[in-house]
């Protein structure tokens, strides 16, 4: 081969290498894009479709929000018409700015923006709006909505705060930490009463907190909190299960939505999406649409064991579900029944699978019962001292502040009054 030859085969196969690298160089860039591609397409999406809001619209509750409006289902309907209707509702800063964050539509935004520079005195439905049609405000409007000032230590003034801070972008966890001590202790207390108002503020306290900082305040309680949605079921009077004021009824969709995967929350769910119970019309309708989800399970709550005790001294009870079943209430304050026979106290009470059983004499015998069954004494002093024989074992146990004691879990036994109240 001459010289010109094989200079030429040289160079074809050095172009032939070259060819390949260039083309496999491409390839990787391809790839590389591809896959950037791929990575940042859901945030552009986002984006687009979506915004970040940090008070109670999670993403995944705003896209159920939208298909609602897409579907036009029953509750979208009922609340397009509330917005569209009344302009004198109590909660048209709460409605408007919701109705923006769903429908992006600028005219409802800025008038939710304007009715929140005219009501600055209702400062959750301020931050809602501050949150929820902030790109529609201006730096003078923002400032005034930012200047709201909030004192008290209910929970519905600790949860403004907290919403103010967060809208506000002025939130941080450290200036919080008195106030999560104080809401916990108001909330355990709602315990006490028909708490609707108290237990929905909480609620938004706490899906706001946990989305702010990513901690649960539930795990400092977490058995109570379990128990809760029970709580809120039997503490309800037979006529408030058939016929729920809004408040409580949308206080229950909201610890369902709260965390939906507890076995109580399912019973509770069972209940507040009853047919008869949805909210039409009133101020209730923006709260149903939020929280009311057809699409989480529910449970008959007529399955539920009918009764529940807290051991500070609180037992609810009921025989059954119907409007004229007996229901119970024993607290520290004193014991209080709706259609309850005269004679039913004096006697043994059955309440689904406890017993409950006054305290007449200085002794008495635990009545023999299975053991998924409970037997409960009452009408003791408040931290009597009792003894407890059962098969040669003796303990010394205490009746709560409400002067009720429950017996551990044992078929039989005799117990007797030795001591009055704990000092």
């Amino acid at each position: 081969m001459t010289q010109v030859g094989q200079y030429r085969g040289r160079k074809g196969a050095e172009n032939g290498s070259e060819s390949v690298s260039v083309w496999n160089n491409m390839r990787v860039r391809w790839v590389a894009l591809w896959i950037l591609a791929c990575l940042t397409m859901p945030v552009v999406f986002a984006a687009a479709g979506e915004r970040d809001i940090s008070l109670l619209l999670t993403p995944k509750l705003l896209r159920r929000l939208q298909r609602d409006r897409t579907r036009e289902t029953v509750r979208w309907r009922n609340f397009e018409q509330r917005v569209q209707g009344v302009p004198e509702s109590p909660e048209r800063g709460f409605e408007l700015a919701l109705y923006y964050a769903v429908t992006r539509d600028e005219a409802k935004g800025r008038e939710a923006v304007a009715w929140a520079l005219q009501h600055k005195t209702d400062a959750r439905q301020v931050a809602l709006v501050l949150d929820w049609c902030a790109d529609l405000i201006g730096p003078a409007e923002m400032e005034q909505l930012k200047s709201v000032s909030l004192a008290g230590d209910t929970a519905g003034a600790l949860r403004d705060r907290l919403f103010l801070a967060i809208a506000a972008d002025q939130f941080s966890k450290a200036q919080f930490d008195s106030a999560n001590r104080k809401l916990l202790n108001n909330l355990r207390n709602a315990g006490e009463a028909n708490a609707g108002p108290t237990l929905y503020a909480a609620i938004e306290y706490l899906m706001a907190y946990r989305a702010a900082t990513r901690t649960d305040l539930r795990e400092s309680d977490a058995q109570y909190f379990a128990r809760l949605p029970k709580l809120f079921l039997l503490r309800m009077k037979p006529q408030q299960v058939e016929k729920p004021d809004w408040m409580l009824h949308a206080a229950a969709l909201a610890l369902v939505t709260l965390d939906p995967n507890l076995e109580n929350s399912q019973f509770l769910q069972g209940w507040a999406m009853e047919g008869r119970q949805m909210l039409r019309d009133g101020p209730g309708v923006a709260y149903e649409l939020v929280w009311g989800d057809p699409y989480l399970p529910g449970v008959a709550y007529q399955n539920m064991d009918p009764w529940i005790y807290d051991p500070t001294g609180l037992l609810f009870a009921r025989t059954g579900w119907e409007e004229n079943a007996c229901w119970v209430a024993i607290r520290s304050t004193g014991m209080e029944q709706q259609n309850c026979e005269e004679t039913k106290f004096a006697r043994p009470g059955q309440f689904g699978t406890l017993t409950l059983l006054r305290m007449d004499h200085a002794c008495a015998e635990v009545p023999e019962h299975k053991n998924r069954e409970s037997v409960m004494f009452w009408k003791l002093k408040p931290g009597a001292q009792l003894t407890y024989e059962y098969n040669d074992e003796h303990t010394e146990p205490r009746a709560d502040a409400a002067g009720l004691w429950l017996v551990p879990n044992s078929p039989s036994g005799k117990v007797c009054v030795t001591g009055g109240e704990k000092r």
